[in-house]
């Protein structure tokens, strides 16, 4: 009996903890800072042949950290951006991320095109 209870509580634990494992890949991952933090970075690498376009459209997302778990609404993508924008074509992108005291955000992606 007590052999099965040892069993099953180990498990519980594997079970509970297989989540832990998981390594979420993301494409921005932005530093945060304790009380405010706002930061804009391009999400484009290669800028040696990319025209300057005066057309932006942007897309936003909020999300509130809670306990260590983000919940988060809205449509952040580039397409969205570009939909927003009226863009038949995204040249490059770039995205701001502002952050109050690590619960509340707001993401805003900026795609520029013709």
């Amino acid at each position: 009996m007590k052999a099965t209870r040892c069993l099953l509580a180990l498990a519980t634990v594997a079970l509970l903890s297989s989540g832990c494992a998981v390594a979420w890949q993301v494409p921005v991952d932005p530093p945060r800072g304790i009380l405010f933090s706002q930061y804009r970075a391009p999400l484009t690498a290669n800028f040696g042949e990319v025209p300057v376009s005066e057309k932006v459209g942007t897309a936003s997302t909020f999300y509130v950290n809670f306990f260590g778990y983000d919940f988060a609404w809205d449509d952040a993508r580039i397409e969205a951006a570009a939909r927003e924008g009226g863009l038949s074509r995204v040249d490059y992108a770039d995205y701001e991320v502002m952050q109050i005291l690590g619960i509340f955000a707001q993401f805003t992606v900026r795609a520029y095109g013709e």
